[in-house]
């Protein structure tokens, strides 16, 4: 299993990061390898809800399925989601900084498959990926 732990900071109150990010509707916006995302049940996110995704991870299609298993409103969001032989479980935390967020998050991914015989070259490919949505989630945040 590799751990990967990452954070930045957004310079928008942690309500706005928390909605924004929290929702999987959102994720094709801001992170690189989601082209789609489906979301059920509709509404809100939940504990239970479930978002199946169209992706592209080092030139593999994946289709993963993710389910929030955990919701604190404004505090925190952890899934946990399957793409083939891969498995994820995730927790991103968002905690006030003055008028913004530092948003910080723990990926645990256990590659299968193709991705385990790629071993160290997945995990840091995995972690510039994550590092790069970031980016790209505070660039939006923060137009």
């Amino acid at each position: 299993m590799e751990t990967i732990e990452t954070s930045i900071d957004i310079q928008r109150p942690v309500e706005t990061v928390f909605a924004y990010a929290a929702d999987p509707r959102n994720t094709p916006q801001w992170q690189g390898a989601i082209q789609e995302s489906r979301v059920t049940p509709d509404g809100p996110p939940t504990v239970g809800t479930k978002a199946r995704q169209v992706a592209s991870f080092l030139g593999v299609k994946l289709q993963p399925t993710n389910e929030i298993t955990a919701l604190e409103p404004n505090r925190s969001v952890s899934f946990k989601g399957r793409a083939g032989p891969a498995a994820l479980e995730a927790t991103i935390r968002f905690a006030a900084l003055g008028d913004g967020t530092r948003l910080s998050a723990t990926f645990q991914v256990e590659p299968g498959g193709l991705f385990r015989v790629a071993g160290p070259l997945f995990a840091s490919q995995f972690k510039k990926q994550v590092e790069a949505d970031f980016q790209r989630l505070k660039a939006v945040l923060e137009a």
